[in-house]
């Protein structure tokens, strides 16, 4: 799963489905006011896939309500989105949906979900799009790691070879990312991942876990600026 925590409100629900969108690389506007023949509607997360060639545009209505989702409310959406002319369209709702939603949406391009299952339909377009989003802080550590790259120390020092062992294995999960995880096969990683944790000497101080994609890209966000830190440092770069 994309996400390790359910949401709680509303507010959170459509939080939650604009990051995911955002995080597949697609553009998000949040609460955005369409124009239809009927004036104007409030849309609770617009989204453009700018990844792909055709753009094709996605509007979501998120309903946190405690029971089943009415047909009412699938029907009033259902109009929104043939007055709009979106390309697809879905209701995110954690407690399900009334028989005669089902009625109302058939042979449309309207979809009706959970927040999980919105999760596994664009988990390969997620993962695209995380990847795609911080390999070029992988490729700016790349002379640094790889040994085939014939980087030296600024000063002509010799490289202490476990040194750099160890900052490689501190920060795996940016120095692994790489073309493999862009093909066809997609990013994929095996947990969990046990990492050494360095203080600003390079010293060990204790090991970090990391359990799931979003855990592996959350460590990439939070500890790139740390990792070329230490890596320029151990060069004499810094």
């Amino acid at each position: 799963m994309i996400f390790e925590t359910q949401p709680q409100t509303w507010q959170e629900l459509q939080d939650y489905v604009g990051q995911l969108f955002r995080e597949c690389g697609f553009h998000v506007e949040i609460s955005k006011v369409l124009p239809n023949v009927r004036g104007k509607k409030e849309i609770d997360v617009f989204v453009q896939d700018i990844t792909s060639d055709y753009r094709p545009k996605i509007l979501v209505e998120c309903k946190f309500y405690k029971g089943r989702i009415s047909q009412e409310k699938a029907h009033a959406f259902r109009t929104v989105m043939q007055d709009y002319g979106a390309n697809l369209g879905f209701i995110v709702a954690p407690n399900g949906f009334q028989k005669g939603c089902y009625e109302v949406i058939e042979n449309t391009n309207i979809r009706l979900v959970s927040l999980d299952e919105l999760q596994a339909e664009y988990f390969e377009k997620w993962t695209t799009g995380m990847v795609n989003r911080y390999m070029p802080i992988a490729d700016s550590l790349f002379p640094y790691w790889d040994h085939a790259g014939g980087k030296m120390h600024a000063e002509g020092k010799q490289l202490n070879f476990a040194t750099h062992q160890l900052l490689n294995r501190a920060y795996n999960p940016i120095c692994s990312l790489g073309p493999g995880d862009q093909s066809i096969w997609g990013f994929r990683r095996n947990y969990p991942i046990t990492l050494p944790v360095l203080d600003d000497d390079l010293n060990i101080t204790g090991q970090l876990e990391i359990n799931s994609h979003r855990q592996y890209f959350d460590f990439i966000r939070d500890n790139s600026d740390r990792a070329i830190l230490l890596y320029r440092k151990f060069f004499g770069e810094g």
